[in-house]
């Protein structure tokens, strides 16, 4: 790994106020929270291990596209349910709720953008 991927996990472009990340490393996004990209839009890396779930309640003010990086997962939205595996993607749209879980042996990572959505 390059010693920026390690400490501190990002480059920064800019001084002061208008300092700006430009990459950030896979150690960095393996925390799991979001990470702000730009106004109103965020990045995050979900590891979901064997077995597990998660759930996201409705957004009335987000729209969040999903893609599988590896691994299977299977997807409940209000409208549908099913599996999908690797570098597939799935809207979740303003006002809706979804879950997923991971039933297999093997873990998944999920990859989540979320932003405002149009008023």
């Amino acid at each position: 790994m390059a010693e920026w991927e390690l400490a501190p996990g990002r480059i920064r472009v800019g001084k002061g106020e208008e300092a700006e990340n430009i990459a950030y490393s896979s150690s960095y996004l393996a925390q799991g929270r979001a990470v702000p990209v730009s106004e109103g839009t965020t990045f995050q890396v979900i590891d979901v291990q064997p077995g597990s779930s998660l759930r996201w309640a409705a957004d009335e003010s987000r729209i969040r596209l999903c893609s599988v990086a590896r691994g299977i997962v299977r997807v409940k939205l209000p409208e549908s349910g099913f599996p999908i595996g690797p570098n597939g993607m799935w809207k979740v749209r303003q006002g809706a709720a979804c879950s997923l879980v991971n039933p297999f042996y093997l873990g998944a990572v999920v990859h989540v953008t979320a932003f405002e959505a149009a008023v």
